[in-house]
């Protein structure tokens, strides 16, 4: 087995590995990993670009929701386009649920965007929400078996291992977990608004989309997987979308039932959101959360996640991200610090993988990068709260 994958596998299940770990392409600046590595990008395919980043910087792990490859590989930008799902299906390369969750959606794309975005819902009011509910159920709109989506993601899996060989650990990822869907579908107001008034009709809803995410959860778990992403966006910068006590009364205990078939399967389950949801962390822990992806946007100073490491790292994977600040203002000394600190963070913990660096300046990148690599294969040091 290749040592990359090796060292993913090793850390996942909390083994100490001497080399730093990496989370996916650290930028998504091609000509920076070509003075990186000296190994040519530039006049690829796409597919063999992705290839040669991934091989050239030894990527450990790399994650990605459900996507027709078929899209991903055609290089071809969508043109900016209002209209509904259907309309966007040939040139939107994400599988996963959004067929369910964009489903009677006006929505809108730049050629920038990954995702769509709503412009308008089939009803303006709230009495217009409720009618739409009363004929409306998400488990209509994913007609297919467990095995009809399990070969779909399946062939996905089996393509990117073909592309990675053993040299990355590829893990499976759900985008439309729940409160994602429901932000989509309905929207935070109405979200909040059948909780305060007809939390029975909401509470339908989710136990209705829960089994649709069920499926494809357990689809993923029978691809081969040893990792699988679980993604739903519960949080912004200030904090959860609503208070720890709503999501346990609402949400809590139906991830505990979608996540089932790969705790079933002792996969290592990593769950992603943006924006600072700490408040529910615990809550995650004990349904079985594995790991965490914590994102750069919460703009954690040190000493959150210092603190968040002190309680959960000795026992939990963790993707971490630097500093936005530092990597976008900071000084020269102070992106090479901020590189060696969290170098010196993935040493003390056994499974802490350095994701991807925010929104940079240049120069900033290029420094931390080349800094955080250097760090990857030197001997092992302590670090002292200095430059080392």
């Amino acid at each position: 087995m290749d040592a990359m994958r090796k060292r993913a596998l090793e850390a996942i299940n909390l083994r100490h590995v001497e080399e730093l770990l990496l989370a996916g392409a650290p930028t998504s600046d091609e000509k920076l990993v070509e003075k990186l590595t000296g190994i040519k990008i530039h006049g690829r395919s796409q597919k063999e670009r992705m290839k040669a980043v991934f091989q050239s910087l030894d990527v450990d792990l790399f994650y990605q929701l459900g996507v027709d490859l078929n899209v991903v590989w055609r290089d071809r930008k969508p043109k900016l386009i209002e209209g509904f799902f259907e309309e966007f299906r040939e040139d939107f390369p994400f599988t996963d649920a959004f067929h369910v969750a964009y489903k009677n959606l006006k929505l809108r794309r730049t050629e920038t965007a990954s995702q769509l975005w709503v412009v308008e819902r089939p009803f303006k009011n709230y009495e217009e929400l409720l009618n739409y509910l009363k004929n409306y159920d998400p488990r209509e709109d994913e007609p297919r078996s467990i095995s009809e989506i399990t070969s779909e993601y399946r062939r996905l899996f089996q393509e990117y291992q073909e592309l990675f060989g053993e040299t990355t650990l590829y893990a499976g990822e759900f985008y439309l977990t729940l409160f994602t869907y429901l932000d989509i579908h309905i929207g935070l107001q109405m979200i909040a608004r059948l909780s305060r008034q007809n939390p029975d009709v909401l509470d339908e809803l989710i136990s209705k989309y829960a089994q649709v995410a069920r499926k494809h959860v357990e689809a993923w778990s029978k691809t081969g997987i040893e990792v699988f992403v679980s993604h739903d966006d519960i949080a912004w910068r200030g904090g959860l979308f609503f208070p720890p006590e709503w999501f346990r009364k609402h949400i809590v205990k139906w991830w505990k039932h979608i996540w089932k078939p790969v705790k079933d399967k002792d996969i290592k389950l990593i769950f992603v959101s943006d924006g600072d949801y700490r408040g529910l962390m615990k809550d995650l822990v004990e349904t079985g959360v594995d790991g965490f992806h914590v994102e750069w946007d919460p703009r954690f100073s040190r000493k959150d996640i210092e603190n968040l490491l002190d309680k959960y790292g000795f026992y939990k994977i963790f993707l971490l991200h630097p500093s936005y600040e530092v990597l976008s203002q900071g000084s020269i000394s102070e992106v090479e610090e901020e590189a060696r600190w969290l170098a010196a963070l993935a040493r003390k913990y056994s499974s802490i993988f350095f994701a991807g660096t925010p929104p940079a300046n240049p120069v900033n990148e290029e420094v931390f990068l080349r800094t955080w690599f250097s760090e990857r294969h030197c001997e092992k040091l302590v670090y002292s709260g200095k430059p080392l």
